[in-house]
């Protein structure tokens, strides 16, 4: 096994074991020897590759959603709607994930990936008809905050729209705004 696949597998266990020992008790009571002999790795790799928990789901949840652009459409924009569409496709394919780190207190860590990829498109001059707003100072926190914080509601409250509806509905908000 190459270094790359063995990092990710050791990445994937680490990740996985903390999701199942968070959905047995909070974070904050699980040490990283309990995280080490669940996720099969050892102190050593733990503390070569990461200094808190955060980071396990940081780097985790950052590779999911590069996954997440890698599954958008082809064409070289995409409307915000179809992203935001996808986003929520993504969230609703990940619920217990999603639900675990809610619960966990872990917003800080959605939002930093989701603004890290927001970014990258950005960047990448995907998202079409978007204006300089853009890259105004202080908007990618905005709109970051706005979709988290709909996505967390969302995710409390059983999923009960669509993720059509609401990337439909982040897409008018940010429309009848004027934001984008």
């Amino acid at each position: 096994m190459d270094p790359q696949d063995r990092k990710q597998q050791n990445l994937t266990a680490i990740y996985g074991a903390l999701l199942e020992l968070m959905a047995q008790k909070p974070v904050m009571n699980i040490s990283i020897t309990e995280l080490c002999q669940q996720a099969q790795v050892s102190r050593t790799y733990f503390y070569r590759h990461y200094q808190n928990f955060n980071q396990i789901i940081l780097a985790y949840q950052t590779q999911n959603m590069l996954h997440y652009l890698r599954r958008l459409p082809q064409t070289s924009k995409v409307d915000l709607t179809r992203l935001m569409t996808h986003y929520f496709e993504n969230t609703k394919l990940e619920a217990e994930t999603y639900q675990l780190l809610i619960k966990n207190g872990k917003l800080d860590i959605l939002l930093e990936t989701f603004q890290t990829v927001f970014q990258l498109l950005i960047k990448q001059e995907r998202i079409a008809n978007h204006t300089s707003r853009l890259t105004a100072p202080y908007y990618l926190e905005f709109f970051s905050g706005a979709v988290i914080n709909v996505t967390v509601n969302w995710v409390k409250h059983g999923f009960v729209e669509s993720p059509a509806y609401l990337g439909q509905t982040v897409a008018s908000y940010v429309r009848s705004s004027n934001l984008m």
